[in-house]
């Protein structure tokens, strides 16, 4: 993995081996070092600039030109979403234990602007979001009610740890991705101003990086929850390091699918369950390339149908005769438009 450090006025996509935008934010010396010591197998370069919270809308903008996506590593604190985020419909995703930031009491006290639930939760723009890896006793009732209301999805930490693979399609077609460091446990990042004896561990903290890094749709991602410069411990910027370098590798190996373009239509296999209830089926799709699944829901009055993303989980579901609650979900959510 080869970084090379540009003014943001250079980001351009007109040299086709690079992948991403390494954005830092702030005072960030210390986690482009323990980057520097990294090893890819890959041959690919990643852009990496220098921001300020006031500067980062244009430098995400810049980014957004070139068809890059950033990887924005924000130090202790999201910048003020409203500052970059679009006025236009979106997805996106959040890595967090909870409902509350963990922040300092000031931004807190800030309001939504600084929590990308709340945010999420009341912009009418939001279309679709995921939130991974919380912690039931850390979320607030009436967030986690509403954010189900408006058919939002969410996984706990304890299924993340049953199957991390389940993480992948709740994240894979996600523009905007929002990862918290105090998502991770006190004992694998002690340093983290507001930690958890609960947690992801760091081996999982980067195997969902790896993911995010695969979505399909991903604008920019952000890292944010950790403290800066001195204040940091040797092994917590290592790990924020190996988060970032998980979702460059993501962002490198990436393979961008549409079971819909019919021109790769030999790519990929339609598998058709029925579950023997009044000729009911559900149509799978999977791809014989990065085997991702897929699968078809009936939307507005079943004069639509739509791709999902899902797991070969769901498909075996279906195969056993029941109906994937992944479908079941969607299905509801669609037929509520």
């Amino acid at each position: 993995m080869y970084f090379e450090q540009i003014p943001s006025g250079k980001i351009s996509s007109h040299i086709p081996e690079y992948k991403a935008v390494l954005v830092n934010v702030g005072n960030q010396k210390h986690i482009v070092e323990n980057l520097s010591r990294l090893y890819s197998p890959g041959h690919y370069k990643i852009y990496m600039v220098g921001s300020t919270p006031a500067r980062l809308p244009k430098v995400l903008a810049r980014c957004r030109e070139a068809g890059l996506p950033a990887v924005v590593n924000c130090g202790k604190d999201l910048p003020r979403l409203a500052s970059f985020m679009p006025g236009e419909p979106y997805s996106a995703a959040l890595i967090s234990p909870g409902s509350a930031t963990g922040t300092s009491a000031q931004d807190l006290a800030a309001g939504p602007d600084r929590n990308p639930l709340e945010y999420v939760l009341s912009d009418p723009f939001a279309l679709h979001f995921s939130h991974l890896g919380f912690q039931s006793y850390l979320y607030d009732p009436d967030l986690l009610e509403k954010l189900r209301e408006k058919y939002f999805e969410d996984m706990r930490l304890g299924l993340i740890r049953e199957d991390i693979s389940l993480c992948e399609p709740l994240l894979r077609n996600a523009r905007f991705i929002f990862y918290d460091l105090h998502a991770l446990r006190y004992s694998d990042y002690p340093c983290s101003p507001a930690a958890n004896p609960n947690g992801l561990y760091a081996e999982e903290a980067c195997s969902i990086a790896r993911y995010a890094g695969l979505s399909q749709k991903a604008e920019a991602i952000f890292i944010y929850g950790g403290p800066e410069g001195e204040e940091a411990l040797t092994v917590c910027n290592k790990l924020v390091a190996e988060i970032i370098w998980h979702l460059c590798e993501g962002i490198a190996a990436n393979i961008t699918e549409n079971p819909d373009n019919k021109s790769f239509e030999e790519s990929y296999h339609r598998k058709i369950v029925g579950l023997g209830q009044e000729g009911q089926e559900i149509v799978f799709i999977n791809s014989s390339i990065t085997d991702r699944w897929w699968m078809e829901i009936p939307a507005g009055n079943a004069c639509e149908i739509r791709l999902v993303p899902c797991s070969i989980k769901d498909y075996q579901t279906a195969c056993s005769g029941d109906i994937p609650l992944r479908w079941l979900f969607f299905y509801q959510k669609y037929m509520n438009l």
